[in-house]
């Protein structure tokens, strides 16, 4: 499966306190031609003040759909409400408690398509 990045230009930034944290978190899409698609999270960890590097994908393989653009738009609404949940006083923890009960499992191995075209290999299946 691979996931795909979406509006690279348009990355979703929360607030400055979670640049400053060291991550930031992008909607896509996992899957593809032939087979479905599901709404993923990219966790890209900050390795410089210029440098980011893509950490790990979250996905949600129960929430199955026939397109690229309506699995992004899930993920877009289940990273807004789980950002919600922290806004709202609640930790990093509670966030991550809020994407894993809709559904969203880490894979530990993805590729990641570039705008090239080309997949780039980041490591080994799922893991929940």
């Amino acid at each position: 499966m691979k996931y795909k990045k979406c509006c690279v230009n348009a990355r979703i930034e929360r607030d400055e306190k979670s640049a400053k944290g060291g991550f930031r978190f992008e909607p896509g899409s996992y899957g593809g031609p032939g087979s479905a698609y599901v709404p993923s999270i990219l966790c890209q960890k900050r390795m410089s003040e210029m440098e980011w590097r893509d950490h790990f994908v979250l996905v949600n393989p129960n929430a199955l759909h026939e397109g690229h653009n309506s699995a992004v738009t899930a993920a877009e609404a289940d990273l807004a409400e789980a950002f919600a949940v922290k806004q709202t006083g609640g930790t990093d923890a509670d966030m991550a408690i809020r994407l894993r009960s809709k559904g969203y499992v880490t894979v530990t191995g993805f590729n990641v398509i570039r705008e090239d075209g080309n997949a780039e290999q980041q490591g080994g299946g799922y893991r929940r």
